[in-house]
Parts: structure tokens; sequence; C-alpha cells
């Protein structure tokens, strides 16, 4: 019988051995150590840029005078000499001003009350012109924490006041203005953070106030040169702006 012829053997593949891909790791790991420096970055710089105006306004805001040493709190009646104008701490009334935006000069004793409680007090002079006014003026309403008023005497155009902490610029455009009322409005320097900044509503010199704060008979909210009471509609083509500053001669804040 014949045989059937044996099948060759295959001789077994020759391995080839592959160079490691090192180009490829090396890439992977630049790409992971970039993106491990990136989180890392991100997490210590979180709140960084802009928001150190409200983590430290103090050395973030160019051109912030902050006042030296604790501010006097005592609650006095009647009017007071301050070194400054307009000042933005010490003694005052025990009645605060109502925040809004006012048309004539307020009392600094009623005004020191609401930086007490977190207000930002705008003030401005004669040569502020008309514009400018209503452009402030557009920053405040509707602010529970915003005040605004003219001060001919003072001798900056504008200036911003926040307790024991005062910033003058000279015109409206100007962008720390936003950054002051952004910081400072119920800001971490309010001595009584909180409290509204309510009272009040009356221009011109210093109201009476009774021990408790609460203000003698006066003139009602909407009298002239008062502010509408919180909430109530304007008067049917009432202006939205403040009008015109009054003379100096009408200001009630003693000149320093």
């Amino acid at each position: 019988m014949a045989r059937t012829p044996a099948t060759p053997r295959r001789a077994a593949p020759t391995k080839v051995s592959k160079p490691f891909p090192w180009g490829t790791a090396l890439g992977s790991l630049v790409l992971a150590v970039a993106l491990i420096g990136l989180i890392a970055y991100a997490a210590v710089n979180q709140g960084s840029g802009v928001r150190d105006i409200i983590r430290n306004p103090d050395g973030a805001i160019e051109g912030v005078a902050v006042a030296e040493g604790k501010l006097s709190q005592n609650h006095v009646a009647g009017a007071v000499s301050y070194d400054q104008t307009p000042p933005n701490g010490g003694d005052h009334n025990a009645a605060p001003q109502q925040c809004a935006v006012y048309g004539e000069p307020i009392a600094p004793e009623h005004a020191l009350h609401s930086l007490e409680h977190g207000a930002v007090w705008i003030t401005y002079n004669d040569s502020v012109p008309d514009d400018q006014v209503e452009a402030l003026a557009g920053k405040v309403q509707g602010d529970p924490y915003g005040l605004m008023s003219p001060l001919p005497e003072q001798t900056s155009p504008i200036n911003l006041s926040a307790w024991g902490r005062r910033l003058s610029v000279d015109t409206a455009d100007d962008s720390r203005i936003d950054d002051f009322i952004e910081a400072y409005a119920s800001g971490p320097q309010t001595p009584e953070r909180g409290a509204a900044c309510i009272g009040n509503t009356t221009t011109g010199a210093v109201q009476p106030a009774a021990p408790d704060g609460a203000l003698e008979p006066s003139a009602p909210a909407g009298a002239p040169g008062a502010p509408p009471a919180p909430g109530a509609p304007s008067a049917p083509g009432a202006p939205s702006a403040p009008v015109a500053p009054v003379a100096p001669s009408a200001a009630a804040s003693p000149a320093s």
C-alpha cells in the first residue's frame, strides 16, 4: 500500500520585537502633566481677578483711602463737626438716612448711620454735568444700600464713601465706581452688616431723633425734598434723575 506523503511542517514564524513607542508615551506624559498643572492653577487662582474686588477690595481698587484705626460709632443729637467733607465714619445721628437718590444735600449725621449699615454714599459737586448726574443716579436707584446726594462744597467732583473708605473720581464713567459699589455695598467693612438702610427721608439739616433712632415728626416721604416711600410708584411725569444741585449756601454739611 502506497504511503501518502507527509505534509511538510511549516516553520514557526520568526518573532519580531517591536520598539517601545517612547514618543507616544512621552507625548501622553507631557499632556497629563500640563492638564494637572492647569487644574492646579485654576484651583489656586479660583476667585482671582475681578473677584479680588470682593475678597480684598482695599488692595484691589486703586485710589481707595482707608481710615486709620477704629472709627467712633456713638449716637449723638444735633450737628457734628467732621474733619473731612464728606465724612465716612464717626459719631452720627441715631436715625439713618433712607437709601435713595436725593436732589438736595442731606445731613452727614444721618448719612453716616447709613454707612454704618453698609450703604455706599455717592456725592457730587456743581462741576458734574447733568448727564453724568443721571448716570450716577442709575447706579444707585433700586439698590437697597445705595445713597446719593449733591454736596457742592466738596473738592473732588465725585466722591464715593463707605464706612471708613473713600474714593474720589473726576467723571461718572470711571470704572472704579462700579467696583467700589460692588465691593463695599454691605461689604466686609460694614460695622452693622445686615441692618436695613431705612429711616430719615428729609433733606437739609440733621433731624432730631429719639434714642432708639425714631425720628421726631417731620416731612413725610414724598414731600418736597424727600424721596418717594419705598415701593411707591413715581408720580406721573416725575423725572427719574435727581434735580439740579442746589447752591452752596443751602448745603447742610459743614465744610472742612
